[in-house]
């Protein structure tokens, strides 16, 4: 049996509409916005990344000069020496028996004294205190189980 119509491959392409070809610069184009997207994405995480550390960790630390970090620690007795004046206070944290001069600017929260522990974030030179952009108090947990006081 025969088809009913009967095209020949040279009437076939004749018939057919050509395949449109996407234009070179739309490619281009397309590859440079990707390659501006990924740049953005990857500067963005990179500048915001923050590595935590605690005292110890930080003194031993050869790449922190360069970048920001959040150093963890506890408040000494007798180191608090607020300026208010200018809004700076200088403190020391420790951990581990090693100890750290920090210097902030900026308004302290009101849980910060001596004994409680804090996170500092900012930059540290090697020598001299840390420099602080941002200070955060831990609170003491509202769960701790209360002691029976003596009536």
């Amino acid at each position: 049996m025969q088809p009913a119509l009967d095209i020949t491959t040279e009437e076939q392409k004749k018939t057919a509409k050509p395949r449109r070809r996407v234009p070179f610069s739309f490619i281009l184009a397309g590859i440079a916005i990707l390659g501006a997207m990924i740049y953005l994405v990857y500067a963005n995480t990179q500048s915001s990344a923050v590595y935590y550390l605690t005292v110890p960790e930080l003194h031993h630390c050869t790449d922190c000069m360069a970048r920001s970090v959040r150093v963890s620690g506890i408040v000494q007795q007798g180191s608090i020496k607020r300026n208010d004046q200018t809004q700076v206070v200088t403190f020391s944290i420790a951990d581990s028996n090693q100890t750290l001069p920090v210097t902030y600017s900026g308004v302290v929260p009101d849980i910060f004294k001596p004994g409680v522990q804090v996170v500092v974030e900012g930059h540290y030179t090697g020598s001299g205190p840390f420099t602080a952009q941002t200070l955060l108090a831990k609170c003491p947990s509202k769960f701790q189980s209360a002691t029976p006081t003596a009536k």
